[in-house]
């Protein structure tokens, strides 16, 4: 395996003797469990507490050795030898290891199974695991992917993956690298990999044969945003994240007796490992909780587990002592889904939460100016679905009339009584990280408030600047267009970066704002423009959607339309559009920022 430190160093050698397989010049180790740990000196373990472990995913995800001599210097060997951060102890003889903690403490007299090598320690217990932490990990900051550093273009390996964690709950039909950084980081990996465009992959080490190659093999936009790039045909985007590796690196060995010390004191001259105590306070909740411990870790000189003579001639063993206060932090998050209603291949943005009649018109507002993307998007047949989609916005609006102001005015309320038609809610996902307590100040602590960078993203209204035309002698009016699909609505810019940039306008082509085209005030790229690739949709999801059902006289003669008749109004209608609107005046509309909607 490679940690950060020697994979540095080999990808700079790899780039300079290509022809030299990975394994041919560092001891490349692959994912899957080696035969017997790996580290034979190396800073101690510290015991974070007894967590619950009932479920899938397990705790800690990477399964070590089930051994019935099983005890905590060993598995903590091994899972330091395998560069992860967390090792854990289960039911007597199970050993685990992960990047991350995925469940909530639990009560410490749970965790009551003797280890099945050493009575005198604790090996966690039924679904419960008793987790050590590995102290030269950093603490890192949840909050950022900004320190994920991308190394360049890598092939897969030779044997397996690069990278053990596939991430299956990241949307492939949605795929950024924001969003396969994230899942890394919540889930404490210091790589992350992107391939084919829509995978999503994690990993603390990389496979055999995982080797630098050049970047026009990383030649596929991402599906969720064309300005990047997610990999290849077995080709990975590769990053890491330094403050998610240890300073500490495993440098090799074959069998170890390094271990945790949790006890107030340390008098011995070797490294042990004693019971957890059962006095540890332990808090659990559903959303942030934080549990604090006092431990203190013996590092050693020798690696024997032996006591040592008891003659006065034997010179002592040097040991240092220090004691440290460990916190655990238990986070819930509850996903926000990404895909409120579907129809075949598009999603629209979820609504935004409301709590009166005027958030709920702009809830409103925020359905509707997203009908023409669905009509665009969505692919025939299942494009007809949009008509369902346009009719379930039409509902909110009813809910704003009728239930709003009221007690039962909200987001939720709404989709109870109207269930949109979407994919179901993912499942809230618990991770728990252990880390050092801050020291103590002397000073006492004052409190300041920080006011929000955070830019809020307006709702953009579906008051369309393009104007529908009006031809009833050929089957449309302002009010009823061709197969009752409307124009697209272009009007304000709702990307504060792009309206600042000299870009007031936007056409709402896309579910999502950032992949819409944005417009000057004037020029030839103005508003009128604007409107024309507005009428170019309009035709488009019209020739697509409403002429093509006309094709089946079965599911479409409702307006006595043959696919012949159906296509000649959709093309009236468009050389009309672009007669309608062939000198668009927008006036003072989208004068500044947020504001001119109308």
């Amino acid at each position: 395996m490679l940690n950060l430190k020697s994979f540095t160093v080999a990808s700079a050698a790899l780039t300079l003797f290509s022809g030299v397989t990975a394994s041919g010049l560092y001891p490349v180790k692959r994912n899957e469990e080696p035969a017997q740990p790996s580290c034979t000196d190396f800073t101690p373990f510290k015991y974070a507490g007894c967590f619950i472990d009932n479920g899938s995913p397990r705790t800690l995800l990477y399964t070590g050795p089930r051994n019935s001599n099983q005890t905590v210097q060993d598995c903590v060997a091994f899972c330091k030898g395998n560069d992860y951060q967390y090792a854990g102890l289960e039911y007597g003889e199970e050993c685990f290891c992960g990047a991350s903690v995925n469940n909530i403490q639990a009560d410490e007299a749970d965790c009551n199974m003797s280890c099945t090598g050493d009575d005198t320690e604790i090996c966690g217990g039924f679904n419960r695991v008793s987790i050590y932490q590995d102290p030269t990990f950093p603490v890192a900051d949840s909050t950022t992917i900004s320190d994920y550093q991308k190394l360049g273009c890598y092939s897969e390996g030779s044997v397996g993956r690069s990278l053990a964690w596939r991430q299956d709950q990241v949307s492939g039909t949605t795929m950024t690298v924001e969003k396969c950084l994230t899942a890394c980081k919540a889930g404490g990996f210091s790589f992350t990999g992107i391939e084919f465009a829509s995978e999503c992959y994690c990993g603390v080490v990389l496979g055999n044969g995982t080797l630098p190659v050049d970047s026009s093999n990383c030649d596929m936009p991402c599906n969720g945003d064309s300005t990047e790039t997610c990999g290849g045909r077995g080709t990975l985007d590769l990053y890491v994240a330094k403050d998610l590796e240890s300073s500490e690196p495993c440098e090799g060995g074959s069998s170890s007796s390094s271990s945790s010390t949790i006890s107030s004191t340390s008098t011995s001259s070797t490294s042990s490992s004693t019971k957890p105590p059962y006095t540890t306070s332990t808090t659990s909740s559903s959303t942030r909780s934080t549990t604090c411990s006092t431990s203190s870790s013996t590092r050693s000189t020798t690696a024997s587990t032996t006591k040592p003579p008891s003659s006065s001639s034997t010179v002592p063993t040097t040991t240092t002592s220090k004691t440290a206060s460990l916190c655990t932090s238990t986070t819930t998050i509850a996903p926000t889904p990404t895909c409120e209603y579907k129809c075949g291949n598009w999603c629209s943005n979820p609504l935004p939460k409301f709590t009166d009649k005027n958030t709920c018109w702009s809830a409103y507002s925020s359905c509707t100016v997203q009908v023409a993307s669905c009509f665009l998007n969505a692919g025939f047949p299942e494009s007809m679905n949009c008509f369902q989609f346009s009719s379930w916005c039409t509902s909110i609006s009813s809910y704003c009339s009728s239930y709003c102001p009221g007690g039962n005015c909200s987001k939720e309320g709404c989709k109870n009584k109207y269930p949109p038609s979407g994919p179901s809610v993912p499942a809230p996902s618990v991770s728990t990280s252990v880390y050092p307590c801050p020291a103590p100040t002397a000073k006492p602590s004052t409190t300041s408030t920080t006011a929000s960078s955070t830019t809020v993203v307006p709702i953009p209204t579906d008051t369309n600047i393009c104007k529908q035309p009006h031809n009833p002698g050929n089957g449309y009016t302002s009010s009823s267009p061709v197969g009752s699909i409307d124009l697209p609505c272009l009007t304000c810019n709702n990307v504060y970066n792009e309206y600042k940039s000299g870009y007031p306008f936007k056409l709402y082509t896309s579910s999502q704002s950032k992949n819409c085209p944005s417009y000057p005030r004037g020029g030839n790229n103005g508003p009128t423009q604007a409107c024309k690739d507005a009428c170019d949709s309009q035709y488009k999801s019209c020739l697509n959607t409403y002429a093509q059902s006309c094709k089946n006289s079965r599911r479409n003669h409702r307006r006595g339309d043959s696919y012949d008749s159906a296509t000649q109004k959709c093309k009236n209608q468009w050389y009309d559009c672009y007669k309608t609107n062939s000198n668009v005046q927008p006036g003072n509309r989208c004068g500044s920022w947020n504001s001119g909607w109308y």
